[in-house]
């Protein structure tokens, strides 16, 4: 399995989260929220079509408002709890605290720091001759654009933000972020990581794995309840995956060995098999991260996890760094290479961050106080909790 850098289904997760946050933002709002809303100062009067900008950049009220309604759902999941989630017309939003913040100005100050984070990758890529894949835009545009007509459109509509402006905001910066840190560390860039650098940071951090699945319970399409295999169909299940763990120990045999076996074994076209390489720093969650962990290199074993039986595979870390392939080289066709480019976004991460922070602070920009005092926080806390109401 290739290891992609998928940010675009982290994303597709987050709007899941926005989806569950919007279910749970009550419908009514507390007089004194209302009384408290930032008063639009007399600037409010000038030109409102832009935010914040620099030299060369410019970002529209529309991408401003939907920074403010990001910051918003960040809000509402911070304040909860793992007992309750809170929920709008309940929170102070000028008494509660955020980090040492009133939550209304908390709300600020994020939206104002993503703000700065896409001019400063603007900048940068402006600096280093980056620019956004086309490709992965085109996709992100049609799917963007579908959440947008399908979930959104309503709401957004009425907070002020164009489809464009949606799109631009959830695709662009991290896009930019890509093509800036290709440029950096990507082959000829100012900090170009070697292949030995990559090799040495995959033996020592990571862990290659191979599984394979079998259901021990079956689930009622109705009722969703949970049922028990039979008693003669749950042995046989664990006969086959202790054969397996004894291919792969004792008998010299490979993972692909096994999945062939595996089709034949359950009369299926597909095994549900999973074969990949994950950072150690990424693992410290989860039941199948701490199996995986606890299985011993070079060799095989069973376990029962959440209703199903496994058969786990971890590999002998030295045995998989010719599969480290980079963007240039010649992987013949196939997709079973772990990409290097992952591997130095994982090594470099922190570093690019804290490079990240430190050309944020250092960005000159103007802000539009006329723009930022009509569409404040309050306003738009207000008109999700309207559009609540009517939904």
């Amino acid at each position: 399995m290739v290891l992609m850098y998928n940010s675009f289904m982290c994303k597709i997760i987050y709007l899941k989260g926005l989806n569950f946050l919007m279910r749970n933002i009550v419908k009514s709002i507390g007089a004194a929220v209302c009384a408290a809303a930032l008063l639009c100062s007399a600037g409010c009067t000038g030109n409102t079509k832009w935010s914040f900008k620099t030299a060369n950049n410019e970002l529209s009220s529309g991408q401003w408002i939907l920074y403010t309604f990001e910051g918003l759902n960040s809000a509402i999941q911070k304040l909860s709890t793992d007992e309750e989630s809170a929920s709008v017309d309940k929170i102070d939003w000028d008494s509660q605290q955020i980090e040492n913040m009133a939550a209304k100005d908390w709300i600020y100050a994020e939206a104002k720091k993503s703000a700065k984070r896409y001019l400063t990758l603007e900048e940068l890529a402006a600096k280093y001759g980056a620019e956004a894949d086309n490709g992965t835009y085109v996709m992100y545009k049609s799917q963007y654009g579908y959440f947008y007509e399908n979930f959104y459109k309503t709401l957004f509509e009425k907070l002020g933000i164009a489809e464009n402006s949606y799109i631009d905001v959830m695709a662009m910066p991290s896009l930019l972020e890509d093509a800036v840190f290709t440029k950096m560390y990507g082959k000829g860039g100012e900090k170009e990581v070697s292949d030995d650098e990559v090799k040495k940071y995959f033996t020592d951090n990571y862990v290659a794995y191979y599984y394979v699945t079998a259901d021990l319970e079956t689930t009622d399409e109705e009722t969703s309840e949970k049922t028990e295999v039979s008693a003669d169909e749950k042995e046989t299940i664990q006969t086959n995956f202790r054969k397996y763990a004894v291919m792969l120990n004792d008998q010299g045999k490979t993972t692909d060995d096994v999945t062939a076996q595996y089709l034949v074994d359950f009369s299926v076209d597909t095994a549900p098999t999973t074969d990949d390489a994950t950072d150690k720093s990424e693992m410290t969650t989860g039941a199948l991260n701490e199996a995986i962990l606890a299985v011993k290199e070079g060799t095989a074993e069973t376990k029962e996890l959440d209703g199903k039986m496994y058969l786990i595979y971890r590999y002998d870390i030295n045995t998989k760094t010719d599969s480290i392939k980079g963007a240039d080289d010649d992987t013949d066709g196939t997709t079973s290479f772990i990409a290097k480019e992952d591997i130095v976004k994982t090594m470099k991460h922190d570093e690019f961050e804290d490079f990240i922070k430190e050309q944020m602070d250092a960005l000159e920009y103007d802000r539009n106080d006329a723009c930022v005092h009509k569409y404040d926080v309050s306003r738009t806390i207000n008109i999700v909790l309207e559009q609540t109401k009517s939904s």
